[in-house]
């Protein structure tokens, strides 16, 4: 078609447009065969407001405009399919568009299905195999809905019929993709599959939705599913008759945020799982909901919406530890003839005050009746405090438009409140209300404000549209009375248009008095004035005084300040302030002022235990100097700011920081700066740190972007930092690091990266060690970012030929998703040493290659990890473990499987249980099995055990041991268990473990059980035996560790110069502590036909020796033959002294008693030892003349003679001592060398 013909069918096309409608364009091209392009398009057709609406010659109905203007449209036609009222268009280009929508005042109706699915009826079919669609702008009336950066789709639109091909949208509002078929015309029949993400603000992720539809409504499942932001599940079916199908719908989220969905401000998410089912209009209901601190629980329900009637039958929901019931009927089936009848009853409604200790109580019944047109509200509250009751009865009146409150009566025992209005909520929001107090109590309502309250009320009001906003007018005259216990008077009048305000303000308040008066608009002018101000009289949580004056004049953005404000012990909310002063004045733009700022105690959002601020000038030519110390540590700052137009700048001449943990930071020149809203620069600014480094950063935003470089920044500047090691030695950390990172602007965005650089570091166990525990080389580490993503990686050379690369990708809140993986390949694990300062020389190979998922708040954890070959030794046990294999493989489920084993001896123990990196605890479960395994081999023990333990961990719990013990062999060496020997008071260590900052033991709970063999043998202390038994131990934490069982002792025993069988050696614990079980001892030797022995009963802390023998015979007798083997008769003097003597020893007990004795009386030293030059047991006493000189006295248990010791101390170890005894002299010098 030529040219001519274009412009005939366009003129064409105007003609038959419906009346009213105009399509103009500026100018066209190509033929109307195409494709042929259209620019400065404008087209405007009427659109009734209510469809429904029909006009008569008594009325009209409102009218609205479709207004469409597009830059260019481009059109690729193909006219032959109009001659079947079908548009086929290969090609539609539209750039540069504005769509501006009527608004819609049809009138709200109850839904019927399936009539609420939409239709699709086009008034001529539309085919277009290719749609494009740039710049692209929806309006509704002036007000946008939606502005298309781009869209590519193709569509097929007929009567009943969409098909949509792969359309994908760029909008303000989101990314959007679908594809797929609605068919109403075939019984809705639906095959759709869509997604969508949203916009979020800086540092939140950006929330993700897909929808899939298929079916009809005879068959169709619909599930909608994404993270808004915590991942949100919403599934509907239908089956059955299209008329009243069966349905099921659920939906479930942990943290649901809707103005993710809306593009309005996050706010709190709320939680919720909701299941409703039933038949056509008929629901079944039941689920829970949570946001912040309210909650509520819908129990089992029913609702039914047939034929455009609603019915509660009821609706019961749980909320304020109370029932809310809802009953009644909206029958709107006849609009001329709709009716509602609706009740609502409350019981055991509850909430308290802030601090709990005031509770109010409340039921209540409201009954709303008649029809849309005209009904009646009429209800009654009864609230509860302690013995007191409030009653509220309200009545109105109401129609389509709006309500009047006819009476408003709050009545209590101290007083009432009267109040009517009317509300109106069509064609805007409007007010008017009147209330009179008299000993009005709000306590009831709002428990932390108690009072009886007299005054009046006025408010009027109005939401206007548009950029007018509110307008509204509140009065309250003549107050008085008291609230929360204090005396109320005044009166204040307040007026908002718009963003202009007016008020006048005069309340007294207990000890407070607060006056102020003012207007905002296009200037301020502000007094304000507080004699005092208690916070307590204010705010229940409040508290401290403030006094003072406080003066704005000037224009509404730049008012010239006048303050003098004093307070002490403030708490407002989370600010704190043990003592503020703020005084001077401080024009905005011409004069010289002076504002000082003294702050003590201040909690600002960051901990400040002082601040100090001059602020000279004016705030257009400001000088500062400010001085801040808190728990971060101390900061000095001094320069300028001046206003030259819309531009900020100034001087930044010093600045010091001096953290609370690390090196200081020092501003090596003065640095200039500006911003002017948009834009800002930064000259080169550099602070060095007093260990080494240089910290740099500039900036010209929005052009070049911001930029910072760090070099040769010393790793041990992240000690301070750095959790405190196990061992509780200091971090050795050496190395520099070099940091490159920039900032650059996007759009209305920005986006930055990152690099780390580090030729060399390491960690050595100590400063001065000669190696690395771990040590590095090359690494680096990159990272880029914007509002809402981070992607970094990681690569490094460690402990020469190791390797290990790691990348992850998220955004900045819990919700992100996360995508990482870690390798780490090495066969030097001299790091380990780290861990436990009883790991030496730990050697093996490390491979894991690990893969992050899930969330930031709910990572999961695959692949695997394998540490094969290991060995290493434990000096303190005295053993080395050998070819210890440990796996570790991640499941599907988020957790991991860890299985291994490590040969200790001749036995292997093995290892098997699971690690849960689902949850934050990290629950750890661990198996441990062995069979003759080496668990110690020291000179004090020599264990061989077969262990069947249960180990669980979870953050947060005790470290949870339940299992068995089994002993089949050790070697016991009493005498050498207790070789720790405390430092003498002389002794100075290097280096100590800071008490302060030594970490907590790990909480233990203890259900273990240990079962010795045959082989268990013990010897020391005068012992030679073995050791039988089992003992079951129990400990939780924070208790002492208590037990149940036996042990028995059997061998030999070497007391008072003898060798004593012992005949029954028995240890019991009846839940009781495990220092002190209860003994049963026998030990005794025959001579001839006589048995003399000696017995131990009672608990371990307060034991009974006594001598016994067979036959009976006195204590002395007994002695004798235990001693000597001889009866009295037949002893020498000097045997007769000898038994004396061990008489008296027993008497006094055993060597535990006489140490506490000593330690009573004074003596540094005091029980029964081994002496040389008297050759047997000794009972001795002694006391440090000096920190060097020990002397000490002896008398020989079995009477043989009296001893004198002294002992002095030299250097490195070695001492001199010197034994004199009724026997012989002795003399030795002795070196010792502790480890």
């Amino acid at each position: 078609m030529t040219i001519g013909g274009r412009d005939v069918l366009l003129q064409q096309i105007v003609a038959r447009l419906p009346a009213g409608s105009e399509l103009t364009w500026k100018q066209a091209e190509g033929p109307a065969s195409g494709p042929m392009t259209l620019r400065g398009v404008h087209f405007s057709m009427p659109r009734q407001r209510d469809p429904d609406c029909v006009p008569t010659p008594q009325a009209s109905c409102a009218m609205g405009r479709i207004v469409l203007d597009a830059d260019v449209v481009t059109l690729d036609p193909a006219l032959r399919p109009l001659l079947g009222r079908t548009l086929r268009l290969d090609a539609l280009d539209v750039r540069g568009a504005t769509l501006d929508l009527p608004r819609s005042d049809t009138p709200f109706e109850l839904p019927t299905w399936p009539d609420v699915l939409p239709q699709i009826e086009p008034p001529l079919a539309l085919q277009a195999g290719t749609i494009r669609i740039d710049d692209f702008n929806v309006m509704q009336e002036g007000e946008p809905l939606i502005a298309i950066r781009s869209a590519r789709t193709g569509l097929h639109a007929a009567s009943g019929r969409l098909h949509v091909e792969r359309l994908r949208m760029d909008s303000d509002r989101g990314q959007f993709t679908l594809h797929g078929d609605y068919l109403p015309r075939e019984n809705y029949r639906s095959d759709l599959i869509g997604t969508a993400v949203l916009p979020a603000p800086a540092g939140r992720t950006a929330p993700r939705l897909g929808l899939v539809a298929k079916g009809d409504l005879s068959r169709m499942s619909v599930a909608v599913a994404g993270r808004l932001p915590a991942p949100t599940q919403a599934t509907l079916t239908l089956r059955g008759d299209k008329d009243a199908p069966r349905w099921h719908v659920r939906a479930k989220s942990d943290a649901l945020d809707i103005g993710l969905l809306t593009g309005a401000e996050p706010g709190t998410p709320m939680a919720l799982n909701v299941d409703a089912n039933g038949t056509g209009g008929n629901a079944n209901l039941h689920g829970t909901f949570k946001q912040g601190d309210f909650s509520a629980t819908i129990q089992p329900s029913k609702l039914s919406l047939v034929e455009r009637k609603l019915q509660l039958q009821p609706l019961v929901v749980d909320l304020f530890e109370g029932r809310v019931t809802a009953n009644g009927i909206a029958d709107l089936q006849d609009p001329n003839d709709a009716s509602l009848k609706f009740g609502v009853n409350a019981r055991g409604l509850q909430w308290t005050s802030a601090d709990g200790k005031t509770a109010i109580g409340g039921d209540a019944d409201f009954g709303v009746a008649g029809k849309p047109q005209a009904w009646e509200l009429k209800g009654q509250a009864r609230l509860q405090r302690g013995n007191e009751r409030a009653i509220v009865d309200v009545t109105g009146t109401g129609n389509r438009d709006g309500m009047r409150v006819d009476a408003l009566r709050a009545s209590m025992p101290q007083g009432r409140l009267d109040a009517t209005g009317n509300i109106a909520w069509t064609p805007s929001v409007k007010w008017t209300a009147n209330a009179t107090l008299a000993g009005f109590d709000p306590g009831y309502f709002a428990p932390d404000w108690p009072g009886a309250i007299n005054g009046t009320l006025v408010s009027t009001g109005e939401l206007r549209e548009g950029s007018k906003g509110l307008l509204a007018h509140v009065d309250a005259g003549k107050l008085g009375g008291q609230l929360r216990k204090r005396a109320l008077s005044g009166r204040a009048t307040v007026d908002i248009d718009g963003d202009a305000y007016r008020g006048d303000v005069a309340i007294g308040l207990g000890n407070s008095r607060i006056d102020a008066k003012g207007r905002i608009a296009n200037t301020i002018q502000v007094d304000a004035n507080l004699a005092p101000l208690h916070l307590d009289d204010l705010l229940p949580d409040g508290n401290g005084v403030l006094r003072g004056t406080l003066k704005l004049r000037g224009a509404r953005n730049a008012p010239d300040i006048d303050i003098d404000l004093a307070g002490d012990n403030i708490v407002f909310g989370d600010y704190r302030a043990e003592r503020l002063l703020a005084k001077g004045k401080l024009p905005w733009s011409s004069g010289n002022g002076l504002l000082l700022v003294d702050a003590q105690g201040l909690q600002a959002g960051v901990p400040l235990s002082s601040l100090r601020a001059s602020l000279r000038g004016a705030v257009e030519r400001l000088q500062f100097d400010a001085n801040a110390q808190g728990d971060i540590g101390t900061l000095a700052v001094q320069g300028n700011a001046n206003k030259q137009g819309a531009r900020w700048q100034g001087t930044l001449a010093s600045l010091q920081f001096a953290p609370q943990l690390g090196a200081r930071w020092t501003l090596q020149q003065p640095t200039r700066w500006s911003w002017d809203g948009r834009n800002g620069t930064l000259s080169q600014a550099c602070l060095r740190s007093a260990d080494g480094g240089d910290l740099c950063a500039n900036a010209d935003w929005p052009r070049r972007g911001l930029d910072l470089q760090g070099e040769q920044l010393p790793l041990a500047l992240a000690v301070p930092y750095l959790p405190e090691r196990s061992d509780g030695r200091p971090w050795a950390l050496h190395g520099n690091v070099d940091l490159t990172a920039q900032l650059r602007p996007l759009g209305n965005a920005w986006r930055g990266t990152a690099k780390v650089t580090s030729a060399a570091g390491g960690v050595r166990n100590r400063a001065r060690a000669r190696r690395d525990l771990l040590s590095y080389r090359d690494l680096v580490l990159d990272a880029q970012f914007d509002r809402q993503r981070i992607n970094a990686t990681l690569g490094a050379v460690f402990d020469d030929d190791g390797r290990i690369e790691a990348r992850i990708a998220t955004g900045w809140d819990e919700y992100a998703p996360l995508d990482g993986a870690l390798k780490i390949n090495t066969d030097e694990l001299t790091w380990m040493e780290l861990l436990s300062p009883d790991i030496v020389e730990p050697t093996g190979k490390l491979d894991a290659d690990l893969r992050l998922s899930g969330t930031r708040a709910a990572p999961l954890i695959g692949g695997n990890g394998r540490l094969q070959q290991f060995a290493t030794e434990l000096p303190s046990l005295g053993i080395a473990l050998q070819d210890g294999d440990i796996r570790m493989d991640a499941q599907a489920d988020g957790s991991a499987r860890i299985a291994g084993s490590v040969r200790s001896g001749e036995g292997t123990l093995t290892v098997d249980g699971e690690l849960d990196w689902r949850s934050q605890d990290t629950p750890l479960l661990l198996n441990i099995r062995g069979k003759d395994v080496l668990l110690a081999d020291t000179r004090q023990v020599r264990a061989i055990a077969a262990p069947d333990l249960v180990v669980r961990y979870r953050a947060g719990q005790p470290l949870q041991v339940t299992g068995t013990i089994t002993v089949p062999e050790a070697d016991i060496h009493l005498e050498r268990l207790d070789m720790g020997v405390s430092p003498s008071p002389d002794v100075v260590v290097l280096d100590p473990v800071d008490p302060k900052t030594a970490s907590a033991p790990l909480s233990l709970q203890l259900d273990l059980t240990l079962a010795m063999g045959d082989a268990v043998k013990i010897d020391g202390y005068g012992m030679q035996g073995t050791l039988g038994g089992s003992l079951r131990v129990l400990q939780q934490p924070g208790r002492d560790m208590r037990a149940t069982g036996t042990l028995e002792v059997a061998g030999r025993y070497r007391a008072y110069g003898q060798n004593l069988t012992i005949t029954r050696g028995t240890l019991l614990w009846a839940n009781s502590e495990v220092a002190n079980p209860r003994l049963i001892v026998r030990a005794e030797r025959e001579i001839g036909s006589v048995t003399a022995g000696i017995k131990v009963d009672g608990d371990a802390s307060a034991p009974q020796v006594a001598v016994y023998s067979n036959p009976a015979m006195s204590e002395s007798e007994a002695l004798a033959y235990l001693t000597l083997g001889r009866p009295l008769n037949n002893l020498t003097g000097a045997e007769a002294n000898q038994l004396s003597a061990s008489k008296a020893a027993l008497n006094a007990g055993t060597g535990l008693l006489a140490a506490e004795f000593g330690a009573r009386i004074g003596l540094d030293d005091a029980g029964v030892t081994e002496s040389r030059a008297l050759g047997a047991d000794v009972l001795t006493v002694g006391k440090y003349l000096s920190p060097k000189l020990y002397v000490g006295y002896g008398v020989s248990l079995l009477g043989t003679g009296q001893v004198l010791m002294l002992k002095y101390l030299l250097r490195k170890g070695f001492d001199i001592q010197i034994e004199s005894s009724t026997l012989e002299n002795r003399a030795s010098v002795n070196w010792r060398k502790e480890k």
